[in-house]
């Protein structure tokens, strides 16, 4: 199956797939190092899935999909998914900040 059959747009893609890792990876890195507490993490997935779910069904509409508004609402989406699997892993990888 030739690449240009599939309708895939790398230019798109490659960042945004790096950009998503980097998310999902660095919200569990901060999470080890105790920077915020379980609930902020909790409220941060739950306002990020549904921010989320908003800016997806905005982007799947009729007058915005193909357009600029439609593609930056796609990013944001996928972003914000990034962000909910990052706070889920982070509740994994919490370890309570020391004492001072």
């Amino acid at each position: 199956m030739h690449l240009a059959a599939i309708g895939t747009n790398l230019p798109v893609e490659v960042p945004l797939a790096v950009a998503c890792l980097s998310v999902m990876v660095g919200i569990p890195v901060t999470a080890a190092r105790g920077k915020l507490h379980v609930p902020g993490y909790v409220g941060l997935a739950f306002l990020a899935f549904a921010l989320g779910l908003l800016f997806g069904r905005i982007s799947g509409t009729r007058t915005v999909t193909g357009t600029l508004a439609g593609l930056s609402l796609s990013i944001l989406f996928f972003l914000l998914m990034a962000t909910v699997v990052g706070c889920v892993l982070a509740l994994f990888f919490y370890r309570h900040p020391p004492e001072a």
